[in-house]
């Protein structure tokens, strides 16, 4: 799923953003709809840099991120594109007309609905999307909230493209520290190789007991492997963020 990136197939107003690349595109070359920038925040919007995909990802809140981070994880997601608009805007406007829906206007003008994340996945069968929705448990339960989302759902239908609104009542920021803490190894620049993973996860596990604090683990392992005590720490957030230990 991927929209044409001649403007003139749009509505002219939405012409200047395509031009500049908002919306289209795939990969590193996608530029989502909404920017930081773009939407009030109360201090929970963020600009995250992409360890497979190599762009600054915009996220509105702090449930998004937590969801981004959880698919970046997964080893058959290629692609995640977050604020993903509608731009066949006939159709919205006739859904909405169907489903009693006000549509979103900018003065006089429509604006395109947008998906929180367009996610591509390489299956056995090929590559496939699929769409998600993150609210939070209170936005979830509001009847205007749930008709806006039926209009994403029964425009993805069409599409053929699954559609779900995600259960964010774990998505807590205890979750969100812990995936910024395995996280971290990228940040830290941290290279992997499949020999050194392979070795510091066997060796981990080898000195691995209950109720034994990890930084003393990490030491253990560190001794033994002959490591700096940092690259031991990010040689574990790497094997943890790819479930290797």
């Amino acid at each position: 799923m991927e929209w044409p990136s001649t403007s003139d197939l749009y509505l002219p107003h939405l012409g200047a953003k395509i031009r500049r690349g908002r919306g289209i595109g795939m990969g590193d070359a996608y530029i989502p709809w909404l920017k930081v920038r773009d939407v009030p925040s109360r201090g929970t919007s963020s600009i995250v840099r992409g360890i497979n995909v190599d762009r600054p990802f915009h996220f509105l809140s702090k449930l998004e991120v937590t969801y981004f981070y959880l698919q970046e994880r997964k080893s058959n997601v290629i692609d995640i594109r977050e604020q993903f608009p509608i731009l066949d805007i006939a159709r919205t406007l006739e859904l909405c007309s169907q489903f009693g829906v006000t549509h979103s206007y900018r003065g006089s003008y429509p604006e395109p609905f947008t998906i929180d994340f367009l996610i591509t996945e390489k299956t056995a069968e090929g590559v496939r999307y699929k769409a998600a929705s993150i609210k939070t448990p209170e936005d979830a339960n509001d009847a205007r909230v749930a008709l806006r989302l039926a209009i994403e759902y029964e425009w993805c239908r069409e599409q053929s493209i699954p559609w779900v609104l995600i259960d964010t009542s774990l998505l807590n920021d205890i979750v969100l520290e812990n995936l910024r803490f395995l996280r971290s190894w990228f940040r830290h620049r941290y290279i992997p190789s499949i020999q050194k993973t392979s070795t510091f996860a066997m060796s981990f596990m080898n000195n691995y007991s209950r109720n034994v604090p990890l930084v003393e683990l990490l030491k253990r392992t560190a001794s033994q492997l002959r490591l700096e005590f940092s690259v031991a720490g990010d040689a574990f957030r790497y094997c943890g963020w790819t479930n290797q230990l």
